[in-house]
């Protein structure tokens, strides 16, 4: 199993982090798990040869709707609404999250678009950042402790989960966890946007109970292999126990 390349990989220069939602979501679960599947192969296209990546995670009710019989380890579900610094901040977020990395802006913009335009009307972009540069973990010395590698869990080896937090203002909450950090300006507002990646998402549910400053969004998802990443391609997943024709075998 490999893991998706932008998990161990450092970011390019330029990167672009989408969430969407979708109000119909249970009946749409699996296409958009195979919009999500195939936004790989899509980047390489347009690409063209550049350097780039794509991450691809599942929110907490897609992941549950795409795998009702073996979810996630680790009690993977949406944080619940909190209090940070005498202020509510919402329980975590988002369907799907697409995290795009190149050297070039219009790169990550172009294919976007076309992710955006696949899931038509039914999709609602709810966040979207355009970051330049950013602080980040070195990740691959770290596999240990953002790679599943449970004997449980065998089909989701090399998955992980990562956490969304936006800022309206500098954080500099100190955490132990791997992490993405980027300054951001949008035409209203400017902040900071961390991911934070770890195999348990309890993990990440503490880090963001202790954080020093309230954050305008937060998301969860989970960021499975590339392998099992693309077995939704084909409309389910066909990998070890997951297999659609699992209850057979040894039979």
């Amino acid at each position: 199993m490999q893991t998706q390349e932008g998990v161990l990989k450092a970011p390019y220069q330029y990167s672009l982090i989408q969430k969407y939602i979708f109000e119909d979501l249970p009946l749409i679960a699996m296409n958009v798990a195979r919009i999500g599947a195939q936004t790989p192969g899509m980047a390489y296209e347009i690409a063209d040869g550049e350097p780039h990546f794509v991450t691809i995670g599942f929110g907490p009710m897609n992941w549950l709707l795409i795998t009702p019989d073996i979810p996630a380890p680790g009690g993977f579900r949406a944080f619940d609404e909190i209090y940070i610094a005498d202020e509510e901040v919402e329980e975590s977020e988002g369907d799907i999250l697409l995290y795009f990395s190149s050297g070039y802006p219009k790169l990550n913009r172009e294919l976007a678009k076309q992710v955006g335009e696949l899931f038509g009307q039914d999709g609602e972009l709810i966040e979207e950042v355009e970051v330049e540069g950013g602080e980040h973990s070195d990740i691959s010395e770290m596999k240990e402790q953002v790679l599943i590698e449970d004997p449980n869990y065998l089909d989701q080896a090399q998955s992980c989960f990562l956490s969304t937090h936006r800022f309206l203002t500098n954080d500099r909450t100190s955490a132990d966890l791997p992490q993405h950090r980027y300054n951001y300006k949008a035409e209203s507002e400017s902040g900071d946007y961390i991911l934070t990646f770890d195999k348990n998402p309890s993990k990440l549910e503490e880090y963001s109970e202790a954080l020093t400053h309230p954050p305008a969004t937060r998301g969860l998802f989970f960021i499975p292999s590339l392998d099992l990443l693309t077995s939704l391609r084909m409309g389910g997943i066909r990998l070890g126990s997951l297999a659609i024709n699992a209850r057979w075998k040894g039979h």
